[in-house]
C-alpha cells in the first residue's frame, strides 16, 4: 500500500478513535509513560491491503524496531484492511484492540497481564522479567532475570549472548542497588523512544 493510503487509514482511525496519536505507522494510546501500546500498520502481500495490530511493548526493555511479539492481528490472523473499510477497521479497534491492551500502562500491571502470565516464550518471560525489576519488585525480578538467562543458550549468535549478558548483569544490580537498577532501565528507555521515533510523544 502506498505511504499515503496507509496515511489516510491511520489518520481516520484516529478520527475514530480518540486518545491515538499517529506516529508514523503506528497510532499510540496516550500518555504512553513507560509502556507503548497501541496500533501498528503493517503491509500485507496485497499492495491496496494492511494487516492491523494491537500491540503493547516495555520501552525499558531496549529495542530498535516495533516489537510485535506481545500484539495480535485485529480481525483474526489473516484479516486485512483496505482504505474502504476504515469505518469498520475503527470498530475492530475500539472493540478489540483497546480491549486487548486495556489499561496496561505501567510496570505493575504489565507484570500482571494475563496474557505474559499464560505465555512461556522467551520474549514474553523477558519482558515480565524486566517490568518486575521497573516495578521495584527486585528479588522476584533477579530470580526471573536468572531464569530467563540460564534459558537462553551459552552459545549462539551475538545478539542473543547480548541478551543473555544484559538480563543477567540486570538480575546483580537489582539485588544490590534497585536505585541503580532503576537508572539502568531508564536509560534503556530513553534509548528505545529515540530509536523508535515516540521521544516527543506525550
Amino acid at each position: 500500500m502506498k505511504p499515503a493510503e496507509r496515511k489516510r487509514i491511520a489518520r481516520a482511525l484516529g478520527h475514530w478513535s480518540s486518545g491515538l496519536q499517529l506516529n508514523g505507522r503506528m497510532l499510540l494510546a496516550t500518555p504512553i509513560g513507560r509502556i507503548l501500546r497501541g496500533f501498528y500498520i503493517e503491509d500485507s502481500s496485497d499492495p491496496q491491503r494492511i494487516y492491523l495490530w494491537a500491540f503493547v511493548q516495555a520501552l525499558f526493555l531496549p529495542s530498535t524496531t516495533v516489537v510485535l511479539s506481545l500484539g495480535r492481528r485485529l480481525g483474526g490472523g489473516s484479516r486485512t484492511w483496505a482504505v474502504t473499510d476504515v469505518e469498520s477497521a475503527a470498530s475492530a479497534v475500539l472493540d478489540e484492540g483497546v480491549q486487548f491492551f486495556g489499561q496496561i500502562s505501567s510496570p505493575d500491571a504489565l507484570t500482571r497481564w494475563s496474557l505474559l502470565e499464560a505465555r512461556t516464550d522467551e520474549y514474553a518471560r523477558e519482558t515480565r522479567a524486566y517490568a518486575l525489576v521497573a516495578s521495584g519488585q527486585y528479588q522476584e525480578g533477579s530470580q526471573a532475570l536468572r531464569a530467563f538467562a540460564a534459558s537462553l543458550p551459552a552459545t549462539g549468535p551475538s545478539w542473543m549472548s547480548e541478551r543473555k549478558n544484559r538480563a543477567e548483569d540486570l538480575a546483580r544490580i537489582a539485588e544490590t542497588d534497585g536505585e541503580v537498577a532503576q537508572q539502568r532501565l531508564r536509560e534503556w528507555e530513553f534509548e528505545s523512544r529515540s530509536a523508535l521515533g515516540v521521544s516527543d510523544v506525550q
